[in-house]
């Protein structure tokens, strides 16, 4: 006898002696047990001997017990208890008298539909329970429900459930898990699965037991997921045609390809499935909907009018309907409409859609941009030029009526948004207002020229140094917001696309910092950039959204900060060294004039002889040696160049920038980054109401 083979009749487990086999599953085998201390009878379900050599099934069958055994449900076989013995992986877990729904499907052929609704309910409940406690258990299906002898249905086999904040994933990228008949398209495609993946396979499950069928069937097993992904749900009453509509309606929802567009959760199936199964309502009504066109109603209502009226006369003289019967000539057949050769049929809906958005979106755009150019010129009202409150100081009426008018432009492209208030968005706009107030204040204009006049000085000189040097940083500023708003996008045109920004935006650091520097940059510095730059484009590959830790956008981040960090700390080192030196020079020149000091004193107190009334010498205390002076802590003057190096930097960077009219070309990028957050949330919103 084999090790698969092997007897394990009269083996007690945890307490539980194995009387018989009940089944044989994917992972094991499921014993009929019989508790002896409790007097009652129990499951035993061992891990295959040949699935227990690796620890990754190992885990996947301890993961099935610690998932069931969150759960407490009248819905849900029980798990008393789980772990090792005898050799064997073993759980226990509660004893169904019954079938499986796979089975009793195959004996009797499709369920009634109050009884297929009544253990749907139930199943759901359980569900619901088990999504409450953060579990998903991602394989329901006809063979993984219970039928009790008592009616009560419940959900077995949590072998593929994880829990949704589980750290640890024991499926592989890019496996799909589930059985292929009921496999929701998200599973299919191996993406992200929630509690909607489940929704959809009882939605299956529901197909399944009203009508012995499967929705989807193939040759093989991709084929059938093939047909989950992409194919429209069958309508169950071309099988069945005496099912309800309303169970038609809910199988539609459930099985939505797309898991937005299904029940959200599992008690708003059970709400349903309970108001339609008792009678209290019927779908047939909320199904329908009416649209009022007038042109049709209006022929409608005359086609109506001649009918009945019609109707009166032949039942006044039954002569009247045969000879209209011969004299009616036929109606003319239906005139087809022009459509040039080659020519898409026309999609009025989709093109006034696409018509709305356009218009939007060049409405938001010119909103900020106009904001942005008030802010400048509030900005640019100031009668002195570098100051942040001149604007308010010397022309406060024109400075914040344009702030205003600015304000406004913003508010009015706010209330365009879909989602109103969102944090990014947010951000890009405050920004791009305040760096336009900023440029306006420190346009390098000539003294008492008016506001306008600074405005085109300021385009004027932003046109001239577009490519200068001193704006090298505020392109590397660019390219990392827009990657950063990219880098997470699921094309991966547009993911590469983001990288290369990122990787230019390095360089443009790089050589901002280089330029001018009179010290050999530190080489680790650089190894650490280099680093950076690679576990950033690591992350940027293969992340799909935010990360706390393996962040593209906080890796590249550091690494313009290495940049930065490997010409900055020669620099400071060079000035720590150069206050190194004149702190030990001044020191020096302080004690030898101490050191002087104090030998003329010494000398003096040698020739000077003092004597009392009576004639006596008088004894004078010897001068003190002087304390000698150390060096200021090395340290602290290396705090102290830091500080003059980034106080020197800042004013460095602040006055290029002001110069060259920098600070607003920021302030329209950042605008613009604005308007394509606009742009996202106005097709997101579009698809999600089904309008694209």
């Amino acid at each position: 006898m084999t090790e698969a083979e092997k007897d394990f009749t009269g083996t007690v487990f945890a307490g539980c002696k194995i009387i018989c086999k009940l089944g044989q599953g994917g992972m094991g085998t499921v014993y009929k047990a019989h508790q002896e201390n409790l007097d009652k009878f129990v499951c035993v379900k061992l891990l295959a001997p040949e699935l227990a050599r690796e620890q990754r099934n190992i885990e996947f069958f301890l993961r099935e017990a610690r998932s069931a055994a969150k759960l407490d449900h009248p819905n849900i076989v029980h798990v008393y208890n789980f772990g090792q013995e005898n050799g064997s992986y073993f759980i226990v877990m509660s004893y169904v008298e019954g079938k499986s729904l796979q089975d009793i499907v195959a004996e009797k052929g499709p369920m009634p539909v109050k009884e297929a609704t009544d253990i749907m309910i139930g199943i759901l409940e359980g569900l619901g329970h088990a999504h409450s406690k953060t579990v998903i258990h991602r394989d329901i299906k006809p063979a993984n429900i219970l039928i009790g002898l008592d009616g009560v249905p419940r959900i077995v086999d949590f072998g593929l459930a994880r829990s949704i904040s589980e750290e640890k994933q024991l499926t592989m990228a890019g496996e799909m898990v589930g059985t292929a008949y009921f496999m929701s398209p998200e599973q299919g495609l191996a993406g992200q699965v929630d509690a909607r993946a489940d929704l959809y396979a009882a939605g299956a499950t529901y197909f399944y037991i009203l009508s012995a069928k499967y929705p989807f069937d193939g040759k093989s097993s991709i084929e059938v997921i093939h047909k989950h992904i992409s194919d429209p749900v069958p309508n169950i009453m071309l099988i069945r045609p005496d099912v309800p509509l309303w169970s038609t309606r809910v199988i539609d929802n459930l099985m939505r390809k797309k898991p937005a567009e299904r029940y959200q959760t599992a008690a708003e199936v059970v709400t349903d499935l309970r108001k339609y199964n008792s009678g209290q309502a019927s779908l047939d009504a909320p199904m329908e909907r009416t649209f009022d066109i007038p042109e049709v109603t209006a022929r409608m209502k005359i086609e109506t009018d001649g009918q009945a009226a019609q109707a009166s006369l032949e039942r006044a003289d039954p002569q009247i309907s045969e000879r209209s019967r011969k004299a009616a000539p036929p109606p003319p057949p239906p005139q087809p409409q022009f459509q040039a050769p080659g020519e898409a049929p026309a999609k009025p809906a989709l093109q006034l859609t696409g018509l709305h958005n356009g218009i939007k979106i060049a409405t938001h755009l010119a909103l900020t941009l106009a904001a942005t150019g008030c802010f400048i010129l509030a900005g640019a009202s100031g009668a002195v030029s570098g100051s942040l409150w001149s604007p308010f100081d010397t022309n406060p009426g024109a400075a914040g009526l344009l702030a205003l008018a600015g304000l406004g432009m913003f508010g009015w492209a706010l209330w365009q948004k879909p989602y109103k208030f969102t944090p990014l968005y947010t951000f890009f706009a405050m920004l791009a207002a305040a760096a336009a107030y900023a440029g306006g204040a420190y346009i390098p204009a000539p003294e008492g020229a008016d506001t306008v006049a600074k405005a085109f000085l300021a385009i004027k000189i932003g046109l001239e140094n577009m490519f200068s040097g001193a704006n090298v940083i505020v392109y590397a500023l660019f390219l990392y917001l827009a990657a950063s708003k990219a880098v997470f996008k699921d094309n991966w045109g547009v993911k590469g696309a983001a990288v290369a920004a990122y990787l230019a935006g390095l360089a443009l650091t790089y050589l901002y910092f280089k330029a001018g520097a009179e010290v050999t940059p530190e080489k680790v510095w650089l190894a650490v950039g280099g680093a950076l730059a690679l576990l950033g484009l690591a992350a940027a590959l293969t992340q799909k959204g935010f990360a706390l830790f393996f962040n593209p956008q906080m890796i590249f981040l550091a690494a313009n900060l290495a940049m930065f960090a490997m010409f900055t700390s020669p620099q400071v080192e060079a000035i720590t060294e150069q206050k190194v030196r004149i702190n030990a020079a001044a020191t020096d020149q302080v004690n030898r004039a101490n050191r002087m000091k104090y030998q003329q004193e010494v000398v003096l107190a040698q020739a000077e002889f003092l004597y009392d009334e009576e004639g006596r010498p008088i004894e004078k205390t010897p001068p003190q040696p002087p304390t000698e002076l150390k060096p200021a802590d090395r340290g602290r003057l290396h705090t102290q160049a830091r500080l003059e190096y980034y106080k020197a930097l800042t004013l460095r960077i602040s006055g290029a920038l002001a110069g060259s009219a920098g600070i607003i070309f920021i302030a329209f990028f950042l605008a613009l980054m604005a308007n394509v957050c606009f742009i996202e949330e106005l097709m997101a919103a579009y698809r999600e109401s089904d309008l694209l």
